[in-house]
């Protein structure tokens, strides 16, 4: 199996003496130093995304360049102390009262929330005729791009089964249903459906961006262990610079930390630590730092904090959960444990 390619490059066990000195030391820093705030900026990007939402700037807009053209105009002048604008003759006008108005406890008569501003463009848009429901439909499946277009073929074409539906109210209430009862429960158990794949969805979504955040963490932790280690080997070969020369505040006799739960790490950790505070020079202690290196730089080069090759994964059974439990906080309408095991049911159903 081929060693994962990446931006660091191991060294050799054999005639490594010329590739381990103080300009090798200083180029491998700058590219750790680069591949993590690559890292922390892609990582940045997405949890960014995942935190904010929409604004109000698409509907200000408007609003905002019409101010702008009466502003070239001199139709209007900014208030100072309110903020806003007002005609620019009443701004040349002060008076002793006006010095007061900063200490004025109420909300000024010409301010406009954003919820006003859109309502106000909305008006000024000129309305067509009502499009009744077939050509509501039509407009709106013309004007689906393709990933929306599958989805909608996907959800148009599939429906919940029959029998399964009709068993199951049946368990819940104790008695049969008639057909009609059915069919409603049938269409409703679609969209609870659509809505929790929904949830789902954006449940995984999380989930890639915590994956991508942790694996950023455990990249700067391999990335802080290969300098220290380059930095060893280095001043054991190369003796034609002192320490001071290195200019960092880089450890190098530094002990890494590590989980008592994970039993094979620990092992290599401790084995890591006598060798950088060993103050021996010999062959044997060199090749092991070197060995360690290595097996840093395939751990460095393999991590991969981007999530896109991740798009179209699976959801899984814990992200059904999670989007369950998400439904019921935002619907406000927990229900209490008993309903899981009424009529016939065994409990099982979301677990």
């Amino acid at each position: 199996m081929s060693e994962p390619q990446g931006p660091l490059d191991s060294i050799p066990r054999i005639n490594y003496p010329p590739l381990l000195t103080l300009a090798n030391y200083l180029s491998t820093t700058q590219m750790i130093g680069q591949v993590l705030s690559e890292d922390q900026e892609y990582v940045s990007w997405k949890i960014k995304n995942m935190r904010t939402g929409g604004t109000m700037n698409d509907y200000l807009q408007p609003f905002l360049v019409r101010q702008e053209k009466t502003k070239e105009h001199g139709r209007f002048a900014v208030d100072e102390y309110y903020g806003t604008e007002r005609p620019s003759g009443l701004a040349e006008q002060t008076t002793k009262g006006d010095n007061n108005l900063k200490l004025v406890n109420r909300v000024p008569p010409n301010l406009k929330f954003p919820r006003e501003i859109y309502e106000e463009n909305l008006t000024m848009i000129p309305r067509p005729r009502e499009l009744d429901q077939d050509e509501q439909f039509k407009l709106l499946v013309t004007n689906l791009d393709e990933d929306q277009t599958n989805r909608f073929e996907v959800f148009h074409r599939t429906s919940l089964n029959k029998t399964q539906v009709k068993k199951l109210a049946g368990m819940v209430i104790n008695q049969s249903v008639t057909e009609n009862m059915r069919v409603f429960l049938q269409a409703a158990g679609k969209i609870y459906a659509g809505d929790i794949i929904e949830l789902a969805l954006r449940v995984r979504e999380k989930w890639l961006v915590a994956r991508s955040s942790i694996q950023f963490s455990r990249r700067k932790i391999v990335g802080k262990r290969l300098i220290k280690y380059l930095k060893k080997l280095t001043l054991l070969v190369d003796n034609n610079h002192d320490k001071e020369e290195y200019n960092d505040d880089v450890d190098e006799t530094a002990s890494d930390s590590y989980y008592d739960d994970e039993e094979e790490e620990m092992k290599d950790v401790e084995e890591g630590n006598k060798l950088i505070k060993s103050e021996a020079n010999t062959q044997e202690i060199r090749l092991a730092l070197i060995t360690h290196y290595n097996r840093l730089v395939r751990e460095f080069n393999s991590i991969d904090v981007s999530v896109e090759k991740y798009a179209n994964s699976p959801i899984l059974p814990e992200h059904i959960r999670e989007a369950w439990r998400l439904h019921q906080l935002q619907t406000d309408g927990l229900p209490s444990t008993l309903w899981r095991t009424q009529g016939e049911g065994n409990g099982w159903m979301f677990r």
